[in-house]
């Protein structure tokens, strides 16, 4: 007899889960932990959940949010929507509430639906007209009409769900996916055997479409589904007991996760029978150590964009590769063209975009019809979704991926947009016309790092390809300096007028070019360490090579310390990374060092108040002292091109407050404690200057700098200037709150939100750090950098000679002036080559020129000059902003017979010293060590020095270029503040100085002091500080004598 069943296929989602569940209804469905759930008992929640839904006015397609992590709970509410016919959309309680909040007005859900304990986070982000409920409280509801009946077959056009992904425009879309599209990936499929003999474990966020293979692809075949917590899937040990014990036969994974696993340990896998990897380009070095840990493992590449639900192609991997891992055929229901510009098909082989059709396509973008209409597209009478991935298909049909056609490709593990670098070449003086290609296949290690950026010039003057990488490196991070500049007399154009890049000349072996390194198993591991911390390619660092050789500096070396301990679990102190330096010795202690276990920050994500963080005491006590000072507020400017909308970086500045508890701290007196005060949000006050206004930097200081009431943050605040060809964007922010590793993470964060893209999440928050930081010091755990500091404070140091042009005030002066001296791009070089000569850093190099100059000009020859330390002393700080910044005091003790060498080395080693106990607090210490304290001078020292080399002047992202600038307004922490900034031109040294004591004469004669001892340093490195012949405080210059006490 004929079979008169409907395909699964035309059947519903809810049609099929019902028929399954009704089929199976004593089989285990759901398994999280102790919780577990049969496919009967999860039918019966779902359909309560359906019917109360339905009551509330749930119809047909009626969008409702979903605002839960991975949990049970999430499940039965997704299965809820679907059976109440309406369409879910997840969203992730954890994203800041002002991006859930423009996702929610953006979709405007009448229904958001949510675990428990999450609606008090939530409600600030829920729009008006939409109702936000708990799962428990919808279930509790009574009178509950049942759901309608399954309908009949043939009905799968209503919309399942809606998912959002990133925009290229900064607006995140919202991608609307039809109950066809799941069906045809998960049931009769031609590339995967789904069937209830399987286990699958759920990896994936609900945000992200993977949870709809995870999901669906178990519930629709009576399979097990699996949920395990965030930490299970992060940590390889764990997460392969959690496999073993479930039994998960199939698992899905991020390609850069999968390698992470992989360099852990690729026996995690074994017990599998199909793994699943995608997101990104597959690493064959990755596959060849699972396929030779897991012979009999199947392994599946899986390529697709949101749009055509999941999966478009998957590629059976079923060999080791030596370059690009194919993304393989269109899965069953789904057909692939490969296109090129005009619309015409490409011949085997040749590249062109892949456009994609089928029963898996998209209905389109929610609420935008325009961005509908111009990526999907009607091709030959089918519709067809542009994906905008560039590919080729072999002549057996099996495609292969080449990258993007919007330009963007990923260097390194960073989007790129290869015409920034171009860009940049341009303005590159001796630079006439240029162009940026990517060489290399991307496929080092799933994100890029087997790719190049070559760079072609067509050069004027004396300029050459050195001359013009080594001003690149100047203006762009490192993964974005090409790693070869060739000059050519001109650019080869195509008949379109456009460069033809197949006519470029293929960059041929220079001289000073190394084979590619040959490193072992760790050296490889510890290699990717380097690049993370000084945004180079792993893949170009040799055994021999100096971390500071490499741009590393006293502040990176600690990041990469926290990142070797994350990564290996070695505590590796700071002292012997500097005595290391090579990548091979470094290896080597990493291998001689036995592990120790480094424990996450603890979290507390509804934290509302915490002891103040130890460096934050002295800068309350100020500000008790004389509330309207601005000494300590920290100004800067961020000249963006091109501009911004006030409204939307409004909203940015919102999110970024919301992500940074820092940011939105006050600080409250409770009885005799200082208590800080995290409140749930703080709204930025964001001025915009008129556009007939045009305010010099000064004049723009003086409309935003003015006093914080540390009592009602936020202690940010912001004045936008609008301009032609950008806009100025002024910030302001207190030093209680903010550092200067700060700002990095601030500006980076800020143009991710503007630009609606969303950060990593963060492991901790500032309250969560600064209990910790507290509770550690009660601990004990610093008693050995205590005893460290007392020891060399045994003997109290005499004040710094430098007499005034005018009497001391009684209290300490606030009020500063600024000189400054450019290094020059020949001298900021020497600098680099004596640090590497002389195996130390070039702030080494700096402070010692400092103390020989403070030295001859006091005659003095025990200084104690005070430098910042980062403070942040686990990786999970990394990315905070919040004032961690630690100020140790360096004391020095010259000879007369010192040469300058001799100081260098010692400086160098008092600084590493000083780096091994920088969490000890200067305040605890002043207290210790000070019996009496003078009101009119900062306590053990008067001169500061600093090298400020965070990481970037200039910026590009999402399309915009930020130029960074650090603002003087007027004020002075301490008598003498040296601080040296490194530029994209060239380092600047800029002396900060009290004006109430010193004439700017004085501060000039000084910074030339500085100066001259830096050029005997870097010239005459065996010269005596302190030659005989000369007396130990040589007067003034005529012209400043009278003025000038030193």
């Amino acid at each position: 007899m004929p079979d008169h069943r409907p395909s699964p296929l035309d059947q519903r989602m809810d049609q099929l889960f019902t028929e399954q569940a009704e089929r199976t209804p004593d089989a285990p469905a759901l398994v999280h932990g102790e919780q577990r759930l049969t496919y009967g008992e999860l039918l019966d929640r779902a359909r309560g959940v359906a019917g109360r839904l339905r009551s509330l006015g749930v119809e047909d397609e009626t969008l409702v949010a979903l605002a839960f992590p991975r949990s049970v709970d999430a499940v039965v509410a997704m299965l809820g929507v679907v059976l109440a016919r309406g369409a879910y959309l997840p969203v992730n309680p954890a994203f800041p509430a002002e991006r859930i909040a423009r996702l929610l007005d953006d979709a405007r859900p009448p229904l958001v639906l949510c675990g428990p304990g999450t609606p008090g986070d939530l409600a600030g982000a829920v729009p008006d007209g939409t109702r936000l409920l708990e799962l428990g409280e919808l279930e509790a509801l009574t009178a509950a009409a049942p759901p309608d009946a399954p309908g009949e077959p043939g009905d799968g056009s209503p919309l399942a769900y809606v998912m959002y992904t990133s925009g290229s425009t900064g607006r995140p879309k919202g991608v609307m996916v039809e109950h066809a599209g799941v069906v045809r990936l998960v049931r009769d499929a031609d590339w995967f055997d789904f069937s209830d003999r399987h286990r699958f474990l759920l990896t994936g966020a609900l945000e992200f479409d993977a949870a709809t293979f995870e999901i669906w692809g178990a519930l629709l075949n009576g399979a097990v589904l699996h949920l395990v917590d965030q930490d299970v899937l992060l940590t390889p040990a764990r997460l392969k007991a959690a496999l073993r014990e479930a039994g998960t036969t199939v698992l899905w994974l991020t390609a850069p996760l999968f390698n992470q696993l992989v360099d852990e340990d690729p026996t995690l896998f074994a017990g599998l029978e199909t793994l699943l990897v995608g997101g990104d380009v597959l690493s064959c070095r990755h596959i060849a150590l699972l396929r030779a840990a897991c012979p009999r493992l199947r392994v599946l590449n899986g390529y697709g964009p949101t749009e055509n639900t999941t999966f478009t192609t998957v590629f059976p991997v079923e060999r080791d590769y030596r370059t690009a891992i194919p993304i393989g055929r269109p899965v069953s229901g789904t057909t692939v063209q490969v296109l090129d510009a005009e619309g015409r098909p490409v011949a085997p082989g040749q590249v062109g975009e892949l456009y994609t059709a089928g029963r898996g396509l998209a209905r389109g973008y929610l609420g935008r019809p325009d961005l509908t209409a111009e990526r999907f597209v009607t091709i030959g009478g089918t519709l067809h979704y542009r994906t905008g991935d560039l590919v080729s298909a072999g002549t057996d049909g099996v495609l292969s991926f080449h990258g993007r056609t919007d330009d963007q490709v990923k260097i390194r593990g960073h989007r790129v947009e290869v015409k920034e670098v171009t860009t940049a070449l341009l303005e590159t003086d001796g630079v006439r016309d240029a162009h940026t290609v990517v060489t290399g296949d991307g496929t080092g290690a799933g994100d890029g790092t087997g790719r190049r950026l070559v760079a072609y010039a067509v050069l004027d003057g004396p300029a050459d390809e050195d001359s013009v990488r080594a001003a690149l490196r100047r203006a762009l991070p490192g993964y974005l300096v090409p790693d070869r500049v060739v000059a050519v007399p001109a650019l080869p154009l195509n008949a379109n007028g456009k460069v033809d890049t197949a006519r470029l000349p293929r960059p041929t072996a220079r001289e000073d070019h190394r084979e590619p390194p040959v490193r072992t198993a760790l050296e490889d591991r510890v290699a990717g360490l380097w690049a993370d911390v000084l945004h180079l390619d792993a893949g170009t660092i040799h055994p021999d090579d100096d971390f500071f050789d490499l741009g590393g500096t006293s502040i990176t070396a600690g990041a990469l310390a926290g990142r070797i301990h994350r990564a290996t679990g070695v505590a590796l102190p700071l002292a012997r990374l500097f005595a290391a330096r090579t990548l091979a010795a470094v290896a080597r202690e990493v291998a001689a060092t036995e592990p120790t276990e480094l424990a996450p920050l603890p979290h507390d994500p509804g934290r509302r108040t915490s002891a103040l963080h130890p460096q934050q005491r002295a800068l309350y006590a100020l500000w008790r002292t004389d509330p309207s000072s601005t000494a300590y507020n920290i100004p800067f400017r961020l000249d963006v091109a091109p501009g911004l909308d006030a409204g939307r970086l409004a909203a940015a500045l919102g999110e970024l407050v919301a992500r940074h508890d820092a940011l939105r701290t006050g600080f409250r007196l409770d009885a005799d404690e200082v208590r800080q005060v995290h409140a749930p949000t703080a709204d930025v006050t964001v001025a915009t200057a008129g556009a007939d206004e045009v305010p010099t930097d000064a004049e723009a200081l003086e409309r935003l700098v003015r006093p914080f009431d540390l009592e009602r943050p936020p202690l940010l605040r912001a004045l936008l200037v609008p301009g032609t060809d950008g806009d100025r964007l002024y910030l302001d922010a207190h030093h209680i709150v903010f550092d200067g590793m700060s700002l990095a993470v601030l500006v980076e964060d800020l143009l991710d939100l503007y630009a609606g893209t969303a950060p990593p999440p963060l492991p901790t928050g500032y309250g969560d750090a600064s209990q910790w930081f507290a509770d550690r010091l009660g601990s004990g755990a610093l008693d050995p950098a205590e005893r460290y500091w007392l020891d060399v404070f045994a003997e109290p140091p005499a004040p710094l000679g430098v007499r005034p042009d005018r009497p001391r005030p009684p209290v300490r002066p606030t009020r500063g002036g600024v000189v400054r001296r450019p290094l020059g791009a020949a001298r900021g070089d020497a600098v680099r080559d004596s640090a590497s000569r002389h195996g130390v850093t070039a702030f080494g190099v700096l402070l010692t020129a400092y103390a020989a100059a403070l030295g001859r000009i006091t005659g003095q020859r025990d200084l104690v000059v005070g430098c910042p330390m980062s403070g942040r002393a686990h990786p999970d700080l990394d990315r905070l902003v919040g004032m961690f910044v630690n100020t140790v005091p360096l004391r020095l003790r010259l000879t007369d017979e010192d040469r300058f060498a001799d100081v260098l080395r010692r400086a160098a080693g008092r600084h590493q010293e000083a780096l091994c106990h920088q969490d000890y607090p200067f305040e605890r210490l002043v207290r210790q060590v000070v019996t009496e304290r003078d009101p009119s001078r900062n306590p053990l020292f008067d001169a500061f020095f600093a090298l400020q080399n965070i990481g970037f002047h200039r910026f590009r992202a999402h399309g915009r270029r930020v130029e960074v600038s650090l603002l003087h307004q007027g004020t002075c922490r301490f008598d003498l503040n040296l601080q040296a900034y490194e530029r994209p031109d060239g380092t600047v040294l800029e002396l900060e100085y009290a004006t109430d004591l010193f004439d700017p004469s004085s501060a000039e004669f000084l910074l030339d002091r500085v100066v001259a001892a830096l050029d005997e340093l870097l010239h005459h490195p065996d010269r005596p500080v302190f030659p005989p012949a000369a007396p130990p405080a040589p007067a003034a210059p005529a012209a400043t004598a009278a003025t000038f006490a030193f």
